[in-house]
């Protein structure tokens, strides 16, 4: 019988092992001291494994011309009926969000574990692969702890550099390199940003409504709609973490983030309201302005950027043109970005090996014959909705099913 190695046990490679062990005998070696951990942090503990809506354009690559062949035929459908066939239930969150129907990650990942026991999966852990290697006899995976493991066929499912307390140190990146491929530029991705908060006062722990949007000088790169967060160290939320995937090349310090905190107002109607406050509330002070339009800390900072101070002084003496520039900065409140809080709290690595480096039809890669990739350590990014683990379940199904079905050595 044919025997797959495959290296990396987390959703790509857990799923690739799946899908192999129904043709072959599988080898899982997997780094940590057990398999599937970085999946029980995901979706906040309940596991978001997938969207209704799958397209390109939920995801990141330096290739997105190649997204399309890559997606094509990962379907929702095909991860729910895979979830299906193990015994798992899943269920919609009404905005196409698709988590198990028990709301736990730790009920996706016992599913999998029982499946790899049933499909008789060779599982070691503790297995930490420095080197692989082929020959006219085959593939050979050798652990930093001197145990060699013998295949016909090598599936590299080794994640990215993201959450490396969860097994992605990046060293996958380095077994595909000494087998032929190379990477695009590496960041962290779904990560938020750190900007200089000095002049803003305290805003942690503040939440709002807003539309950012993602600039390079004066290139406009992306945007976003959502709950931003301010933190004592700069910018967090789902909006923030969809924006950093947009940063592939882009040094943070020539890059900054504008937030429109009235998006559904234009700033001509939000001039308006201003002085017509003005207007009817002429001794009123400045530090009352905002009241019940926004969160009066957020109002505090942005009126003290524009000059407005002291807040104690009233409305009537507020000059218009200060008011009119209050309502520009609260259209668009300008934050440089001074860098991110890196691989430890990136939910995912932007870049990875070139899609052109691999078939898209069976994830085998183009440079070596009976290789096969598959999840993070690709150059596909998906955006926050459960588009990563999507990427992960169907790349894994396809690996593992093309690599059991090749020629035996």
């Amino acid at each position: 019988m044919k025997t797959v190695l495959v290296i990396g046990g987390g959703a790509a490679g857990i799923t690739a092992a799946l899908c192999t062990a129904e043709h072959a005998h599988v080898i899982l070696l997997e780094k940590l001291d057990r398999v599937g951990k970085k999946i029980l942090s995901t979706g906040n503990g309940r596991c978001n494994l997938t969207n209704r809506d799958i397209s390109p354009r939920w995801y990141c690559s330096a290739s997105p011309d190649l997204l399309p062949a890559f997606l094509q035929g990962m379907t929702t459908d095909a991860v729910l009926q895979h979830f299906r066939a193990l015994g798992m239930l899943c269920t919609d969150d009404g905005e196409g969000r698709i988590y198990p129907v028990t709301n736990m990650a730790s009920t996706v990942v016992d599913v999998l574990l029982l499946a790899l026991e049933r499909m008789q999966v060779e599982v070691h852990c503790s297995a930490s692969v420095v080197s692989a290697s082929h020959t006219r006899h085959g593939w050979t995976a050798q652990t930093a702890s001197g145990e060699q493991y013998r295949g016909d066929a090598l599936i590299l499912t080794c994640g990215g550099k993201a959450a490396p307390k969860l097994g992605s140190d990046g060293s996958g990146y380095v077994l595909a390199e000494k087998l032929g491929h190379s990477r695009t530029k590496l960041y962290p991705a779904l990560v938020p940003f750190v900007c200089d908060m000095r002049e803003c006062g305290n805003l942690k722990g503040i939440r709002a409504q807003a539309v950012v949007a993602l600039s390079q000088g004066k290139e406009h790169l992306a945007h976003e709609r959502g709950e931003v967060q301010f933190t004592e160290y700069g910018l967090s939320g789902i909006p923030i973490f969809q924006l950093s995937a947009s940063m592939a090349g882009v040094r943070p310090e020539t890059a900054h983030v504008e937030i429109d905190l009235f998006p559904d107002m234009k700033q001509t109607e939000l001039e308006k309201e201003l002085l017509s406050r003005k207007e009817r509330f002429p001794d009123l002070p400045l530090e009352q302005l905002l009241t019940g339009l926004v969160h009066k800390r957020l109002g505090y900072a942005v009126m003290k950027q524009c000059g407005l101070s002291p807040l104690s002084k009233t409305l009537r003496q507020a000059e218009p043109d200060r008011l009119r520039e209050l309502a520009s900065a609260l259209k668009c409140w300008t934050f440089a970005i001074r860098g991110d809080r890196g691989y430890d709290n990136a939910q995912v690595t932007g870049g990875g090996i070139p899609l052109e480096e691999a078939d898209p039809c069976t994830m085998e890669s183009r440079r070596q014959k009976g290789l096969f990739l598959a999840g993070e350590i690709l150059d596909i990014t998906g955006l926050c909705g459960g588009y990563n683990l999507h990427w992960a379940w169907c790349s894994g199904i396809r690996a593992g099913t093309s690599a059991a079905m090749g020629e035996k050595v």
